[in-house]
């Protein structure tokens, strides 16, 4: 997959960007530092390819990802159907074991983030779960998915510590979160979510720059800001500079950290005192002003 987009990239001329990279369970492991590899070989060929990253060996997604891709094909009332069709649920269950993406995973590494109509599932594994109701895994699975349409979230544990320092240290690679907008008070504080959507920036300034000294924060600052923008085609962001959007953060270096964990992921980091959008304070003194000056912002 990696050499297909980067071959699209060098023959279309198109900005190629690697998502979220990771080198998902053990059997692909080896495989993290050949990609990175790859990138390097693409770069000094002309072809404008990066990469970006979350700090956590765990990521997320649906449920229903588990299951092979034919399974899914034709929407959720398709999907639903073939689940509730035995022999169908045999093939399904049959292939789980052999292709995609999870094939080498163990029940015990999957968490249940979010479950909107069975909330009792939410912060417990698979294997629990699925011992608790007297079920294969599997079965738990597909039962799960079938009694709530599909809407269930979970977080799988699939990568290493060494990959992730690895790669972070990368000097094309950016960090994302891949999460989404949550709060510690009303509808979007409900569920387990992945605690990148709280941690991920200060995660990295804490963990592995200022305690592990993976790199340096000035790199990571650069990774953050300048690296992004300058990819996303942004002349007026990710630098201070004179003329340029006052996008600005505030943070003490010596105690900016994440404090969300999978057990309890609806917390705010610590250690960061001040944000301005397009120079208006947004946090000030580490609380929200109400003020919403950001915008959507389109490609250039």
């Amino acid at each position: 997959a990696l050499s297909g987009a980067i071959r699209i990239g060098r023959e279309t001329g198109a900005a190629v960007e690697i998502a979220h990279y990771k080198a998902q369970g053990a059997d692909n492991w080896h495989l993290a530092a050949e990609g990175l590899a790859l990138v390097d070989r693409a770069r000094a060929g002309g072809v404008d390819v990066t990469t970006d990253m979350y700090p956590y060996l765990a990521g997320s997604s649906g449920l229903v990802s588990m299951l092979p891709q034919w399974a899914q094909e034709g929407g959720v009332d398709a999907t639903l159907a073939r689940l509730a069709d035995g022999p169908t649920r045999d093939k399904m269950a049959a292939a789980m074991q052999s292709t995609g993406f999870f094939r080498s995973y163990s029940w015990d590494q999957i968490l249940i983030a979010e479950s909107p109509k069975k909330r009792a599932y939410e912060g417990r594994y698979v294997s629990e779960l699925a011992a608790e109701a007297g079920k294969g895994a599997t079965d738990w699975v597909f039962d799960a998915l079938t009694e709530t349409g599909l809407h269930v979230q979970m977080i799988a544990f699939y990568a290493c510590e060494e990959n992730l320092r690895m790669q972070l240290a990368h000097p094309h690679m950016m960090v994302g979160t891949d999460g989404s907008g949550r709060s510690t008070k009303g509808p979007l504080s409900k569920g387990k979510p992945h605690p990148r959507s709280y941690g991920t920036f200060p995660r990295i300034l804490g963990r592995y720059v200022r305690e592990q000294g993976v790199i340096s924060l000035e790199e990571a600052v650069r990774k953050m800001t300048s690296l992004p923008a300058s990819k996303l085609r942004w002349p007026d962001r990710g630098l201070i500079r004179v003329g340029f959007k006052a996008d600005l953060v505030v943070f003490d270096p010596d105690t900016v950290i994440d404090t969300a964990t999978f057990e309890a992921p609806h917390q705010y980091p610590v250690g960061i005192h001040h944000v301005l959008v397009n120079g208006k304070p947004v946090v000030d003194q580490g609380r929200h002003t109400g003020a919403r000056p950001g915008m959507v912002l389109g490609r250039r």
